[in-house]
């Protein structure tokens, strides 16, 4: 049986929930996966997910994430994030007032979960099929506005973590921290 922790009940008491969020590609794991940019000339050309956190959307780009809705291909964890998502979800087997989620660009979720199967991990797993950061803060928001007033939010592009500490003005009773992952 979990042991539970006096804060815990506390926290719990006073209605304050956490949530742990990672986001997976090039936070959590790396694979074989290209984003293709079709230009506005015709011409094509292909991202990594590193490549493409810090790419500058031109006028007529069209993008295609077809390689992130299969099975990772190359699969590679990254350690250190992936061991603090362990103790995350390992707080959060020891009370209701924790969650941890993989908050994801990807379309379908299903990819992720499986892979982290794999590693013996039960994983929460949340596609927001967009690249946009909104999306993903704007999840976040209404997370918020359920009872999560501490949140954690890791991501490896800086469009994400500064989306998700806009959140910080409209939410000023919660507690919101980022961290920028850089591998």
């Amino acid at each position: 049986m979990a042991q539970i922790k006096l804060k815990d009940i506390l926290n719990e008491l006073r209605g304050g929930k956490t949530l742990s969020i990672f986001d997976a590609d090039d936070t959590l794991v790396k694979s074989d996966a290209w984003i293709y940019v079709t230009h506005k000339d015709g011409k094509t050309s292909k991202l990594d997910p590193a490549e493409f956190a810090v790419y500058d959307e031109k006028p007529g780009d069209e993008f295609d994430f077809k390689e992130f809705s299969a099975k990772l291909q190359n699969p590679r964890i990254i350690k250190r994030n992936v061991e603090i998502l362990k103790k995350q979800l390992t707080k959060a087997r020891k009370t209701s007032a924790r969650r941890v989620t993989i908050l994801t660009a990807r379309s379908i979720g299903l990819p992720i979960k499986h892979f982290f199967k794999t590693l013996g991990m039960d994983v929460y797993v949340v596609p927001v099929g967009s690249s946009d950061p909104k999306k993903k803060s704007d999840w976040i928001a209404k997370q918020i506005e359920k009872g999560y007033s501490t949140i954690y939010f890791s991501d490896d592009s800086l469009k994400n973590i500064k989306a998700v500490d806009g959140l910080k003005k409209e939410y000023p009773d919660a507690t919101i921290k980022t961290y920028h992952v850089k591998d």
